[in-house]
């Protein structure tokens, strides 16, 4: 019966243990609007599981920040907002937005993953609109929620990958101020991103469909193809694409690259040989491609 007792012990110390960090890792879940939100849909949020991709939200009826604290230990002042991509029709919310936050949040950072409408739910305005409405809004409510959660609300950017991408894209060029606070990021990460949009739907013609219909006028195009848009308040980007994806060309970083570089932005990018479209966090690549994520956070510490 001793014997027993010793070992008993120090097995329920550690499943207390085990079951804290597990709770610890938990995200905390806010709201983006704190008042009525705009183009409310009937339908509920959905998701579905994907084998190889993990889960993928396919319709949002209220717009989520999902936060994830950083390891105490390791806490840099720095915050970060991610954006999943998915051409605008779903969310790829474990591969470009959760398997993110987690990294980033081992690495010191605050970060939060969004969940936003996707326009091809919607109809009329609120298809076009209410996607960079719900970031604005959502970069609006991570610095209301800076004193709260422990980091600079002069510190906070913006990530996006592929669709998402365009999105963080777009809240970066299109910016709104209330209540003295700004939606505009304070860097922005765009990973494969979508920022071209024009007659020809070279950019991504999934994306730009899905955004702006089959026939959208020459001002939307105009205002959604980003390299036309950026100005010198955009600010500092770093860009991340691979020579191969030939689901989102090249060309949308590069040009978007050239554009910063011509108003004079800060700018970086890289472009791997290798990694195709959708490469995620790319840890079980191989090639330079695999350690994307420590150039990032070599370029965040910069910052």
């Amino acid at each position: 019966m001793m014997h027993s007792r010793i070992i008993s012990a120090p097995c329920a110390l550690l499943f207390v243990l085990l079951l804290g960090a597990s709770l610890a890792a938990q995200d905390r879940v806010y709201p983006v609007y704190t008042g009525p939100v705009p183009c409310l849909g009937d339908a509920p949020t959905t998701s579905r599981s994907d084998s190889l991709i993990g889960r993928v939200v396919t319709n949002v009826r209220t717009p989520e920040l999902h936060y994830y604290a950083p390891i105490t230990r390791a806490a840099v002042p720095t915050t970060v907002v991610v954006i999943p991509g998915g051409g605008y029709t779903i969310e790829a919310w474990d591969l470009e937005g959760t398997d993110i936050a987690r990294f980033l949040a081992a690495e010191g950072y605050h970060a939060f993953v969004l969940s936003h409408r996707l326009p091809a739910t919607l109809s009329g305005d609120c298809r076009s609109e209410t996607a960079l409405g719900d970031a604005q809004e959502a970069m609006l409510r991570v610095r209301q929620l800076a004193d709260s959660l422990g980091f600079p609300e002069d510190r906070v950017g913006i990530m996006g990958f592929s669709a998402g991408g365009h999105l963080a894209g777009s809240a970066s060029v299109h910016a709104v101020e209330r209540d003295r606070q700004r939606s505009r990021p304070d860097f922005s990460v765009l990973v494969y991103p979508v920022t071209l949009m024009g007659t020809d739907r070279s950019g991504h013609r999934g994306s730009q469909g899905t955004l702006l219909g089959s026939t959208p006028s020459a001002r939307q195009l105009e205002y959604s193809n980003l390299p036309a848009q950026v100005d010198s308040l955009t600010p500092p980007t770093i860009l991340f694409h691979a020579s191969d994806d030939t689901a989102v060309a090249p060309a949308n970083a590069l040009e978007y690259y050239a554009a910063l570089i011509a108003h004079g932005v800060p700018a970086d990018l890289r472009i791997y040989a290798t990694g195709g479209h959708g490469f995620g966090s790319a840890r079980e690549r191989t090639g330079p491609v695999s350690g994307w994520l420590d150039e990032l956070i070599t370029w965040l510490n910069a910052r």
